[in-house]
C-alpha cells in the first residue's frame, strides 16, 4: 500500500516487513498531515492524501484507519471495538450455548415483567432481543494495564482479532517508548501482519532496527533513510 501526499515530495510505502516512520519538524506541515488523517478516520475524503495499491488502483480508507494520540487513555474499550467484539463472540458461540443463553434471558424477561406489573406506568420491555444484545448486557470490557508498551501490543492484538482498520497511526509515540520497546512493538506488528505508522513532530536521527524513515525538516527538506 502506498500514500501520495500532495505537499510531500516522496511517496510513502507501507509494507509488512518494515515499519514506516515519518518525522516532521515543520510544525505547520505536521499539524496539516495529522489533521488530514483525522478527516479520513472520521469518514471524509481528503484530496491531498491518496492511498493506492501496487497496481496504482486507489484504496478507499475512509473510516478504515485508527489514530492514537493520547497514551494515557487509549480508548481500548471504544464503542466501535466493543460492538465488533460482541459480534465476534456471537460467532464463536455454539448452538447449544445459544439455546441456553436465550433460555436464561427468557427467565429474566418473565421475572422483570412480573415486577413491572406492580408499577402503575405503561412500561414496555423489548421482546425482540438477539444474542448480540444479550452479550452487551454483560458489559464486556477489554482489560488493560498501567504499562504503555503492553497496552500498545494489546492494540495490535485487538486489530488482529477484530480486523477493523487497514493501518494504525501512532502520533508522537517515540516520546514515551525506549528504543528497545519500539523494536519490540515493531517486531510484534510485523509478526502479526498489522500495518502501523509512527508520526512524530521531531527528528530522532538514524533508524533503529525494522524502521524505514521519512524526515521532513523545518525548511521542508525531505530525507529518506
Amino acid at each position: 500500500m502506498n500514500l501520495k501526499v500532495t505537499y510531500f515530495e516522496n511517496i510513502i510505502t507501507f509494507c509488512n516487513e518494515m515499519i514506516q516512520v515519518i518525522e516532521i519538524e515543520n510544525k505547520k506541515i505536521f499539524y496539516q498531515f495529522v489533521n488530514n488523517l483525522f478527516y479520513i478516520k472520521n469518514g471524509e475524503k481528503i484530496n491531498d492524501l491518496y492511498f493506492y495499491d501496487n497496481q496504482n488502483k486507489e484504496i478507499d480508507l475512509t473510516s478504515k484507519i485508527e489514530i492514537y494520540t493520547n497514551y494515557f487513555d487509549l480508548d481500548i474499550n471504544s464503542k466501535k471495538n466493543i460492538n465488533t467484539l460482541s459480534k465476534v463472540i456471537v460467532n464463536t458461540i455454539s448452538e447449544s450455548e445459544k439455546i441456553e443463553l436465550m433460555k436464561i434471558y427468557n427467565k429474566m424477561y418473565k421475572s422483570i415483567s412480573n415486577i413491572l406489573k406492580n408499577i402503575d406506568l405503561p412500561i414496555v420491555i423489548n421482546e425482540s432481543i438477539n444474542l448480540e444484545d444479550i452479550i452487551k448486557l454483560s458489559k464486556i470490557n477489554i482489560k488493560y494495564t498501567d504499562n504503555l508498551l503492553e497496552n500498545i501490543l494489546l492494540v495490535i492484538d485487538i486489530e488482529r482479532i477484530l480486523k477493523l482498520n487497514s493501518i494504525l497511526f501512532f502520533i508522537n509515540l517515540k516520546q514515551y517508548l525506549s528504543k528497545d520497546e519500539l523494536k519490540e512493538l515493531y517486531k510484534y506488528a510485523i509478526y502479526n501482519n498489522i500495518k502501523i505508522c509512527l508520526i512524530d513532530s521531531q527528528s530522532y536521527g538514524v533508524n533503529i532496527e525494522y524502521e524505514k524513515k521519512l524526515i521532513i525538516d523545518s525548511d521542508l527538506e525531505e530525507f529518506v533513510i
